[in-house]
């Protein structure tokens, strides 16, 4: 399974045309889909340096956390998201992530999605640091939504860099 540069996927497609809300993933959905999301955002983790990656497979300590795998036509997984509820805030639920490969980014992904977004979480918040390119997105496309502390962030290793990383794996 490779992040980064991935290769359509059998599995996603038999989901999808059984059921296309598979790409919504939470502790109940099948290993294989929650393992996908848990592999972006360990690129995530890496590409950003944090300390670790932002979804867990299991569930047990963010059983509410709510997954978004995106794909494309040839059902390759290109990224993910992550949604996750708020207590005490006015929106009911943060971004608290979001991942693409970095051939999937700028090809208006995460834009024809974000509508499908807001039809089921209403405003919510985006959770920072945000990334240059991300804040640009917001900015032009979706101006409504507020950002948390965490500010901007840019890759601490380039997507270049970690590709070829990858790769030596």
């Amino acid at each position: 399974m490779d992040a980064v540069d991935p290769e359509p996927s059998a599995e996603l497609e038999a989901a999808y045309s059984a059921d296309p809300e598979i790409v919504w993933v939470d502790k109940t959905s099948p290993e294989w889909i929650r393992t996908s999301i848990y592999w972006r955002a360990k690129v995530f983790q890496r590409e950003f340096g944090y300390d670790v990656p932002q979804w867990e497979i299991q569930g047990r300590y963010d059983p509410e956390a709510l997954g978004y795998v995106f794909h494309d036509d040839d059902f390759r997984i290109i990224g993910a998201a992550c949604f996750r509820p708020l207590k005490n805030s006015s929106a009911r639920f943060i971004l608290d992530w979001i991942w693409l490969s970095p051939k999937a980014r700028r090809n208006g992904f995460v834009s024809r999605q974000w509508e499908e977004f807001r039809r089921r979480f209403g405003l919510f918040l985006i959770g920072g640091p945000v990334s240059e390119s991300m804040l640009t997105l917001l900015r032009l496309r979706f101006s409504g939504h507020n950002i948390t502390q965490g500010g901007m962030a840019e890759p601490v290793i380039p997507m270049e860099q970690f590709a070829s990383v990858q790769e030596t794996r």
